[in-house]
This record gives structure tokens, C-alpha cells and sequence, in this order.
């Protein structure tokens, strides 16, 4: 390694299962899927092409490890690959798909305990089975986290519904990751990839600020929240919140005394930027200690240099890099330091 962290911990990267699309069959319609939905044909063929080609790395954990030597991460986070949310699926049979799923990143977890660690996934369209789920895989499976999407067949997490679940995370001190699976009305970002160059992160921001503008960050002070790609746009526009919550009253309905940017910053973010000088104001906004590495593997756009692209970040010193290029996220998921030589 090149880097004097303890370990180098990817928060941001995914792991399949082919026989859960097979559970599926005919059941899918394409409108249930935003993210091809709404993309053109040219960008569609391109993605067929280009995620037949990465199932080895998606499934074979062989193939992973020789990957993550390469890149020079110590541990990944994994957890599902957004297809496979399954939030469109009947309660029954989404509970049933996140359960299989949750099974193989443990047995993965298991195979190899020193690499991998789980973000569970859980069948957030019937809030009553996602509590019940996310039970078990921190009891069952010792997860110290889940990836949800940053909406749930359309719905935002301010919603009611999904009171018991925050609170539950809350309770149990596990990290929730927000990943986006296109924009809920890409109508026009079908184009020239802008449903996942736009309208990923856009789905990440209006899932953020509603969350912040809504009170659950208020209502669950405990809550630890990570948004992957860099946190999508808030972190790079947070002023005009503020100056919002300031100037208005509809904006303060569930904020009277803190500003958007406060809860902002309880926010942890991922590092999937691809250029330094955004990173360094990413972390300029949100601390050295809300920045947790990320490469969203193995995708095309992901990060394929993630410890040099952090160590290229300028002005940094040891702790804030060590804090970003893992140390955070150990604590947050509970990773043991390395046993000694």
C-alpha cells in the first residue's frame, strides 16, 4: 500500500445475484426501472454491453480481491447492485429476493472476513418487512450497515411511513447508505447518458433535501446517513438552503432553529468525484471526517485509482487522509484494525 491508513475501506461498490432475477421472470416492466426507463436506445445498448461484461466481478469474489489488490483497498463495503433493490416486487417476494440477497454478502463476508463487510438490502416497499429485515441482518449477520435507494417506487423518505425504520436505525447505531437508481422523471436527461450523469446525483439531492427540509434528520438525531457520489449537489449549493430557510417561512416548518446546512453536515459523503479540486471543497464543506472513500466498482463510472485520487487532493495532512481513506468508515461499520505480524 501506499498509504500509511490502517486500512483502505471502500464504502461504495456492488456485488449481483443472477438466480434473484430469475425469482423475478416475466414480472419486471421496464417502467419500474427509472434508470433504463428513461435512457435513450444508444445508452441502453452500450449498458447491456457493458454489464455483461462486468458479471465476473459483480458475482466471483475471486475476481473482486484480485481488483481491490489493484486498487489498493484493504476492505470493501459491499452490497447490492441497484437492479436489484426489488422495491417494484409484490411485499412477499421482495422480502424473500432482499433475504436471498443478504445471504450472499454474508456468505461472502464469511469467506473472506478480513476483505468484506455487508450493507444489507431490505425490501423497503412494505416498511413493516424492512424493519423485520433490517433486524436480522444486524443480528444475524452482524451488518453494520444498509443501502437503500434515494426513493422507493417514487416515494421520499420524509414520508410517514418510514418513521419505525429510521427509528429502528437509529436505535441500532447502523450506517445507511442512499444510492440512487436514476431520476424518477428523467423524461429529458433520456440522452447522452444524463440519466445516470444527472439524474443520479439529482436523485441523491432531492432525496437529501427532503430528508433535511422534512425534520428526520431532526426527529433522529442519532440517524447516520451516508449519499454516495460525493452526496449529489447539496454539499456544492448548500448556501442557497440556507438562504432560503432564512428569507422564507415554508422552508422552516420543520427547521425553526437549525439551518438545512447544520443537518447537512451530519451527512456522511463518498468520494466518487473524479476531480481533486472538487473533492478539496467537498471536504472543505463537510469535514476530513464526513468523507469516506468510495469507487461504486465495477462499474464504468467508477473510481479506478481511489487512494491516489484522495492522496492527490492538496493541503491534506496524515489524520484527514487516514480519516477518509478508511478510518471513518471503520468506526462507522464496526472493522477491526488488522492483526499484527
Amino acid at each position: 500500500m501506499t498509504t500509511t491508513a490502517d486500512r483502505v475501506v471502500d464504502i461504495h461498490c456492488h456485488v449481483a445475484l443472477p438466480e434473484c432475477a430469475e425469482w423475478v421472470g416475466d414480472r419486471f416492466r421496464p417502467e419500474y426501472d427509472p434508470f433504463s426507463y428513461f435512457a435513450g436506445a444508444r445508452s441502453n445498448e452500450y449498458n447491456d454491453r457493458h454489464f455483461s461484461e462486468i458479471v465476473p466481478q459483480l458475482t466471483e469474489p475471486g475476481r473482486r480481491l484480485e481488483d481491490m489488490d489493484r486498487m489498493g483497498v484493504d476492505v470493501q463495503a459491499i452490497s447490492v447492485a441497484p437492479p436489484q433493490y426489488y422495491y417494484w416486487t409484490e411485499p412477499d417476494l421482495g422480502a424473500r429476493l432482499s433475504r436471498r440477497l443478504n445471504e450472499r454478502i454474508a456468505e461472502i463476508c464469511r469467506e473472506h472476513p478480513e476483505r468484506f463487510t455487508g450493507l444489507g438490502t431490505l425490501p423497503m416497499q412494505d416498511t413493516e418487512r424492512a424493519v423485520r429485515e433490517l433486524q436480522l441482518v444486524v443480528e444475524d449477520y452482524a451488518f453494520r450497515g444498509v443501502e437503500i435507494c434515494t426513493n422507493v417506487n417514487g416515494i421520499d423518505y420524509d414520508h410517514p411511513r418510514f418513521e419505525p425504520f429510521f427509528a429502528l436505525a437509529a436505535e441500532l447505531g447502523i450506517l445507511i447508505v442512499l444510492h440512487p437508481h436514476g431520476y424518477t422523471d428523467g423524461v429529458r436527461l433520456s440522452d447522452y447518458y444524463l440519466t445516470n450523469i444527472i439524474g443520479n446525483p439529482l436523485d441523491s439531492t432531492v432525496a437529501l433535501a427532503r430528508m433535511i427540509f422534512g425534520g428526520v434528520l431532526q426527529r433522529h438525531p442519532d440517524l447516520r446517513v451516508c449519499v454516495v457520489h460525493g452526496g449529489g449537489y447539496l454539499p456544492f449549493y448548500w448556501a442557497r438552503m440556507d438562504h432560503a430557510w432564512k428569507a422564507r417561512t415554508d422552508g422552516r416548518v420543520h427547521l425553526e432553529t437549525r439551518r438545512p446546512s447544520d443537518d447537512l453536515r451530519r451527512i456522511y459523503v463518498d468520494t466518487v468525484l473524479f476531480d481533486p479540486a472538487m473533492l478539496a471543497t467537498l471536504i472543505a464543506t463537510m469535514g476530513a471526517d464526513h468523507v469516506l472513500l468510495g469507487t461504486d466498482y465495477p462499474y464504468d463510472m467508477g473510481e479506478q485509482d481511489p487512494v491516489g485520487f484522495v492522496e492527490s487532493v492538496q493541503g491534506l495532512d496524515e489524520q484527514e487522509r487516514n480519516l477518509i481513506l478508511g478510518g471513518t468508515a471503520a468506526r462507522l461499520l464496526a472493522i477491526s484494525q488488522p492483526a499484527k505480524g
